[in-house]
């Protein structure tokens, strides 16, 4: 044994000294290319293939010099020669036909190409080795008849999907995309997103509308997942009121409906089809069993603004005048029908009301039953709902953070009640010594039952103790000069005016907006000349436009352009004009008037800019 070892040895040494040393040419042909020496490269590498014609590192940089330099007569020399001595190298069987093709020899090529799928096809690879090959010179037929092949020898019904529906969908083909992402449905669920989106993708282009809509219309009757597609297709092109039919067809386990149903009604909600909104959360309280605090809570929160954001859409808002938009004194109200208010999203509520009891107290359970008090207090005006609500709320173990809140907002119902002496005795600042909402509350409960001088006083020792850091100085100090102004520097039937105006602000926070109207009527007939008598009459007219009453609203504001509230009323009425009335023309004289008629006005550098966005807009 030990003598046959060395007589190999010998051998293996014997061979080696009359070969050349490979490695070293192949290094020296590295560094040539590396220089740029191209020739000299292909020379070396050619020399080391003659000797040694399997060296395949030799083979491979070769191969790419000829086809980086487009070289092909001497790639397809240097491919057939390769294959004749490693035939089993099927890539470079494929390559042989790449440079066929690119040298206009397209016959050579469909010969190689035939030969490979009657021979060499035998497993996924080599199927997947000739479909890119077919990819690269856009042999479409090909393509597909070679992914039919291989979805019913190798068993795959899906094989290539992806790849034809991507080649098809860049190439705008869309039917035959379509086609490709309805095998994917049927058999690769896990895809679904990635169709989703591809077939959104696709509805970019309008053209492919109806067909989109057909092909998956027609799956959908067998298919679920085509369902969840279309209903998807249908949001994306703005039809959502189909959107919201094809998603009451989907069948999917409860959980994963419950949040697609969330995410639906959200959706929705943000583009602003606050209706089919509405509609979608309905749909989802009444007919799954949502349990999960958190799911509920977001569902009737959702529910809430959806109504909320409803009667805001209804109400147009006006870009410069708002009544005191920054001050926390004076109510954010929603003026005007509240039509939602029906038996059906009443019994939702009480329905989670009487659910909610059933789950175990705990910082989630205090939060639902906190927002649904506030859907009662500021949506419905169900004060006494509201109660039980936060009195729930608190019983549920809120955090301490929820639990002022919760105290702050049960007595603020006493304030939307009308129950002022109760508030009042509810806020009393020596019961509860932070300057906080609850000192708005508590001004707020004085002077809606007239006690002005109290007000002030109250205003008065706390602006003289609070910092002007504070988030509420401002607010403070624009009340106690509304009160200077309007009612401590005036005569009496100015006074007079002035509690009457307040018992309209509480009015309105009541929502007994008939009422407060006739109260702000009152001012207007019997107190003209009253110092609060033009802002009354602003507030009059912002209530009209809340109302959808754009022309009495104008009448209104047109009487207050030669007041002090000039300024306001030339605003307003460009706005009414410009937004109600869509006459631009008329609504540019007014903003006009107010550059020329008030140039102390703030408004006056915020008109000049929209005056020229309008005029810009106008050019193109």
């Amino acid at each position: 044994m030990r003598l046959n070892i060395l007589f190999l040895i010998s051998i293996i040494f014997s061979q080696e000294s009359f070969q050349p040393n490979n490695n070293i040419d192949f290094q020296k042909a590295l560094s040539f290319e590396k220089s740029g020496k191209i020739q000299e490269a292909i020379l070396t590498y050619k020399k080391i293939l003659k000797i040694n014609p399997n060296h395949q590192p030799a083979f491979f940089q070769l191969k790419t010099l000829f086809i980086n330099n487009n070289d092909n007569i001497s790639g397809i020399k240097l491919l057939n020669e390769w294959n004749d001595s490693n035939p089993k190298d099927l890539q470079s069987k494929l390559l042989l036909s790449e440079l066929y093709f690119r040298n206009n020899q397209k016959e050579k090529s469909e010969t190689i190409w035939s030969h490979f799928e009657n021979n060499n096809l035998t497993n996924k690879t080599t199927y997947r080795l000739l479909f890119y090959t077919y990819t690269k010179f856009g042999q479409v037929n090909r393509m597909e008849n070679l992914a039919l092949k291989g979805r019913e020898k190798l068993n795959e019904p899906y094989l290539f999907a992806i790849d034809l529906a991507n080649y098809f969908q860049a190439r705008q083909t869309y039917d035959r995309a379509l086609k490709e992402y309805i095998v994917l449905i049927n058999h690769q669920k896990q895809y679904n997103q990635f169709i989703t989106d591809r077939i959104l993708i696709m509805s970019d282009d309008k053209s492919s509308h109806s067909m989109i809509e057909a092909t998956l219309k027609t799956t959908s009757e067998s298919i679920n997942e085509a369902k969840i597609i279309l209903a998807a297709f249908y949001f994306k092109t703005g039809k959502y009121g189909e959107s919201y039919e094809e998603n009451t067809k989907i069948t999917t386990s409860n959980q994963d409906d419950v949040k697609r149903w969330i995410n639906f009604a959200s959706n929705l909600r943000k583009e602003k089809q606050y209706d089919i909104s509405i509609k979608a959360y309905h749909y989802l309280l009444q007919n799954y069993s949502v349990k999960n605090p958190d799911i509920l809570g977001d569902a009737l929160l959702g529910l809430g603004e959806s109504y909320e954001s409803q009667i805001n859409e209804s109400q147009k808002k006006l870009k410069y005048i708002n009544w005191f938009s920054e001050n926390n004194f004076f109510e954010k109200k929603l003026i005007g029908s509240k039509s939602f208010r029906e038996n059906s999203f009443l019994n939702t509520i009480e329905h989670y009301q009487s659910v909610l009891t059933l789950l175990p107290p705990s910082q989630t359970t205090a939060i639902v039953h906190f927002r649904l008090g506030e859907i009662q207090a500021n949506i419905l005006d169900e004060y006494k709902g509201a109660l039980i609500s936060y009195n729930a709320a608190l019983n549920s173990s809120p955090s301490d953070i929820l639990k002022k809140e919760i105290n702050l907002k049960i007595g603020k119902l006493l304030l939307l009640s009308g129950e002022l002496k109760k508030s009042l005795d509810y806020f009393d600042p020596n019961k509860k010594k932070q300057i906080n909402e609850g000192s708005i509350h508590y001004f707020n409960s004085m002077i809606y039952q007239g006690m002005v001088v109290e007000s002030k006083s109250f205003l008065d020792s706390i602006i003289l103790n609070l910092d002007s850091s504070h988030s509420f100085f401002n607010d403070f100090l624009e009340m106690q000069n509304l009160i200077i102004n309007y009612y401590s520097n005036g005569t009496r039937s100015d006074k007079t005016a002035f509690k009457i105006f307040y018992e309209a602000e509480s009015l309105i926070n009541q929502n007994k907006v008939n009422e407060a109207i006739k109260k702000l009527q009152k001012i207007k007939d019997k107190y003209s000349d009253a110092l609060i008598a033009p802002l009354s009459t602003l507030r009059l007219s912002l209530i009209f436009l809340a109302m959808n009453k754009p022309e009495k609203a104008q009448i209104l504001a047109q009487s207050i352009i030669d007041t002090p509230l000039k300024d306001h009323a030339l605003i307003l009425n460009g706005e009414i004009e410009e937004i109600y009335n869509n006459e631009i023309d008329s609504a540019l004289k007014y903003y006009n008037r107010l550059l020329k008629e008030c140039n102390d006005s703030l408004f006056t550098e915020p008109i000049r800019i929209h005056i020229r966005n309008i005029l810009k807009s106008n050019e193109t």
